[in-house]
């Protein structure tokens, strides 16, 4: 069987969606990403949940529950001036499961010119929600990895 390589590597090459928390930049995959939204001032808030779930919206005719990832990941959340208040949601989908990612502020989609995943990286993350680092073409910046199909798992 012949293969084209430029066919193959498209395949493999997905773009990645840069996002940031705080003051940490972050990436996941776009292969999950159906839409990118600014989070709606209208939640339904659900009791007895996981304080990281910040409640469930409606988008397209689907029910998206909404995960705080600064609450997940336990990241500090500064004090944010008027301005900065409208946080985005990174919607996933997978086998018609959704998540909504709250971020602060969606910065690129682009690809990725170093990706490590390993071991110490997972141990130090111990929830394993980052599964590695990364660098991206437009930045010197190291990106957090986010492991997208462990945490649509939780939602």
């Amino acid at each position: 069987m012949n293969y084209d390589i430029d066919e193959v590597i498209e395949e493999i090459d997905f773009p990645w969606l840069i996002f940031k928390l705080s003051n940490n930049m972050y990436t996941v995959n776009s292969k999950m990403i159906t839409s990118i939204v600014i989070k709606p001032e209208e939640v339904t808030l659900v009791p007895n949940v996981k304080d990281y779930i910040d409640g469930l919206i409606h988008l397209r005719g689907n029910v998206v529950p909404l995960i705080d990832l600064k609450r997940l990941f336990n990241v500090e959340t500064e004090v944010i001036s008027a301005t900065k208040e409208n946080k985005m949601v990174v919607v996933l989908e997978k086998d018609n499961s959704y998540a909504g990612l709250i971020v602060d502020e969606v910065l690129s989609v682009e690809s990725i010119t170093a990706f490590e995943e390993t071991e110490e990286i997972k141990k130090m993350c111990r929830e394993g929600f980052v599964k590695g680092v990364a660098k991206g073409n437009k930045s010197e910046d190291v990106l957090l990895i986010i492991d997208e199909e462990k945490i649509l798992n939780m939602a």
